[in-house]
């Protein structure tokens, strides 16, 4: 039996032939600097040769037959892989309740269990669909399950008069079969599209409102966009955020089922008083309290259901609720989603590779994670890990080190062995800050505070929030701390945001779904705004909508360059963008073509129209200082450094501003969905301080923005957020890095625990003062 997983020249992307030894039955850390081609060894090499194996012998049709980045793999077993990048590929309305299945477990507990209030029973037998959201059974008939109504302003729609039928709803009628459907609506009421309304007669516009009963194509303006906004075409929603942003929709709670999505018979049935919409939003610790507590008869559904809850606190998921939607995980929370799985499945002789699964958690909580992943060890698997973690790393059985630096220049070898030898390893860039805190600054004096100006929130609620007030001193660097599910992003994104963006309008600059999600946050109190000109959040949600989004196109770059290739061509500048008329016909500018193998496993092959560049050949045929437009956007940012120098002073500014926050490794067309949380929010970063609007009060909100970071990068990004408040702005962030939370002038640690134990501040001041004070969990953490 081989003790090894032996590879060999591995080559793909940036990886320079190396070779590899990963040992079996052991817990395995790969790491070294962003970019230096971790990923590239531990998922598009191990874990992608796992998978064609399998695929090879399950008798699937699609094989991959193109040459494999290595020359050869041995002792390679059934391979798992949970990357970041999963949660951006996850439904809209899937929650940790269905993805874990707990929520099909309960419904079959209320179908068994339930006592269902006799006004509302109809003689038929309960069953498991009436108690889920997506069955025609079990959803609220009027909202259809969502637990949300969009409601139209017909009257604003109609309001002014003065308008072209054509201009109606912001101009729906111009295009599209919207289009073709009024061309037979004005020829049948012998109307014309350039008509003002005030022309029609109440008949016609009745008509024009809510249809004529079949006697044209067109069912009305009310009826068809009532249509396209449940999602008849398409799940984009590209039409309902414009109609709110105009002002003629909006969302609120169903009145019918409060919000729940569940029909009459899930609502009236009870479980020891609750329904199955209120166990759903007990935090996951709570609902395993309240269901080991059960009056009724003990079951093996029962204590299977309680079994997956215990192994989720056990993964530090107890702050969670089944009703939590995944999208809205962190990559971090994501990756325990799954390994909860895996736990009870009792799996073994199993490769599992993970995406730094300790995101998102508290010192104190990583000892119980990596103690987890030994367990699996212990069973017999092997765990591979991609991580920058200390905690993690020192626990490992062996490291993997890759540099020495970024992009073209990384992907070397550079150590392999136990983490004892691995400190002794002098030309490594990662092993220096392990054997040494000396290469870390540490800040012991703190600006200090004045007194006049401070952003203070009172009585504030949501969630877990115990009526929370609390004071963050302006002009400083504000760490906000605390365990997973304590309430700090309750307290920052959920109800300091919402609060600011109020206050500021279009001086809170925030993505767009955030500002679609907020909260209703009408009895928090705020003062001292007045002291803020602007605000920007930078989150970790994904850049761009869709696949073909880049950090070139996020970031404004794209426009720039593909006039750059219009104007060396004489060509249209559509033609270098894969979304418009270069983009490949068969693909639709993806460069790949993906078919579902089973299993939520999905194959991407690569276009054989295109050659898997997205582009349509006359495209390629531009060249400018010997490189083509795919050429270009398969630069990294270092690289494209050089590459625009003296050709274009904007992208020459966006491109050094993304170096400065340690984005260098990235390239400049690397599609969205491969592109972690972390990293997004560092793009977005970037993106608004190439601007230059780095004037004094600005506020700036970041979540975790070390995440994904090596040492070395992370102390580029601190320097960076510390002359944001040399400048004189204030910097609010969310961290359970002790490096960066030692670096901050003033801390708010939330607690005592997650969830129902949480919504507390439990200790504020500067990091020398949490480091003395007995109520303060972090404060034992920091430098």
């Amino acid at each position: 039996m081989n003790e090894y997983i032996k590879i060999k020249n591995a080559r793909i992307h940036n990886l320079k032939g190396i070779d590899v030894e990963i040992p079996k039955n052991k817990l395995t850390v790969i790491t070294g600097i962003s970019g230096s081609g971790k990923s590239s060894l531990a998922f598009d090499t191990l874990y992608e040769e796992g998978k064609r194996r399998y695929l090879m012998f399950s008798g699937t049709q699609f094989m991959i037959d193109s040459a494999p980045m290595f020359d050869r793999i041995s002792g390679l077993s059934p391979t798992v892989a949970v990357e970041q990048r999963i949660i951006r590929q996850s439904n809209p309305r899937s929650t940790v309740g269905t993805r874990t299945k707990i929520s099909n477990m309960l419904a079959m507990l209320f179908a068994t269990a339930g006592e269902r209030d006799n006004k509302y029973d109809d003689g038929q037998p309960l069953s498991v669909e009436m108690f889920q959201r997506n069955s025609p059974k079990g959803m609220c008939v009027k909202c259809l399950g969502t637990g949300i109504v969009k409601r139209l302003d017909e009257e604003k729609l109609f309001a002014d008069m003065s308008l072209k039928i054509e201009d109606v709803a912001l101009g729906l009628g111009k295009r599209g079969s919207t289009k073709k459907m009024l061309d037979s609506f004005y020829k049948y009421h012998n109307l014309l599209p350039t008509q003002k309304l005030a022309t029609l007669t109440a008949e016609q516009l009745f008509y024009l409102q809510y249809g004529d009963n079949g006697k044209s194509a067109f069912m009305g303006f009310v009826p068809w966009i009532t249509h396209i906004t449940n999602g008849a075409f398409s799940i984009s929603g590209r039409l309902e955020d414009l109609l709110t942003d105009a002002g003629y929709m909006s969302r609120c709670s169903c009145p019918k089922c409060s919000g729940t999505g569940l029909g009459e018979q899930a609502s009236h049935t009870l479980i020891m008083g609750k329904t199955v919409a209120e166990l759903e939003k007990l935090y996951i610790k709570d609902l395993c309290i309240f269901l080991s507590n059960a009056a009724f008869r003990q079951t093996p559904l029962l204590a299977e259901i309680l079994a997956k809850l215990n192994c989720m606190v056990d993964v530090g998921l107890h702050h969670l609720a089944l009703s939590r939607p995944v999208p809205t995980l962190s990559g971090g929370e994501i990756q325990r989603l799954f390994l909860a799985s895996y736990i009870i499945a009792e799996m073994d002789s199993i490769i599992f590779i993970f995406d730094e699964p300790t995101i998102g958690l508290h010192a104190v909580e990583k000892a119980q994670l990596i103690q987890i992943l030994k367990n699996l060890v212990d069973r017999g698997n092997t765990v591979i890990t991609v991580e920058h973690d200390e905690t993690f790393m020192r626990s490992a059985d062996y490291i993997i080190d890759l540099g020495p630096n970024a992009g073209i220049y990384g992907g070397e070898r550079i150590f392999q062995g136990s983490f004892d030898e691995f400190l002794r390893c002098s030309h490594s860039n990662t092993a220096p800050y392990l054997s040494s805190d000396s290469l870390f600054t540490i800040k012991r004096t703190y600006k200090p505070i004045n007194a006049q100006k401070i952003l203070r929130i009172e009585n504030a609620c949501l969630h877990n929030l115990q009526n929370v007030s609390a004071s963050i001193p302006l002009g400083l660097l504000v760490g906000v701390a605390g365990v997973s599910g304590s309430g700090k992003s309750s307290l920052i994104a959920d109800t300091l945001v919402p609060k600011l963006k109020e206050i500021l309008n279009t001086k809170c600059v925030m993505d767009e779904e955030d500002d679609e999600t907020a909260y209703e946050v009408d009895t928090v109190a705020i003062s001292g705004t007045e002291y803020i000109k602007k605000c920007l959040v930078i989150d970790q949600k994904p850049i761009g909508r869709s696949r073909t989004s880049c950090p070139a196109t996020y970031t404004g770059m794209f426009d720039r360059i593909r006039t750059l290739f219009a104007k060396a061509s004489g060509l249209p500048a559509g033609l270098f963008t894969v979304n418009s008329q270069g983009g490949c016909k068969l693909c639709k500018g993806d460069g790949e073509l993906h078919y579902h193998v089973g299993f939520g496993n999905f194959i991407n092959l690569e276009c054989e129209a295109c050659g898997g560049t997205g582009f349509v050949p006359a495209a390629l045929e531009v060249i400018v200082d010997g490189k083509t437009i795919r050429d270009v956007l398969s630069l990294t940012v270092d690289e494209a450094a050089a590459f625009f120098k003296d050709k274009d002073k904007p992208i020459e500014n966006m491109l050094t501003t993304l170096l400065r926050v340690g984005m260098g490794y990235i390239t400049l067309g690397q599609k969205t969905p491969t592109i972690s949380g972390g990293e997004s929010q560092r793009i977005k970063l970037a993106k608004e301080l190439a601007k230059g609007q780095n004037a004094k009060d600005t506020v700036y909100i970041l979540d975790e923005p070390t995440t994904g970071l090596a040492f070395h990068d992370s102390l580029r990004l601190m320097e960076l957020m510390q002359e944001l408040v040399d400048k004189g702005n204030t910097v609010i962030v969310t961290e359970h890095d002790p490096y960066v939370l030692s670096n901050c002038d003033y801390l708010i640690e939330m607690g005592i625990g997650g969830g129902s134990e949480g919504g507390n501040i439990i200790a504020t001041g500067n990091p020398s003062e949490l480091r003395t004070n007995n109520n303060s969990i972090i404060g034992r953490y920091l430098k």
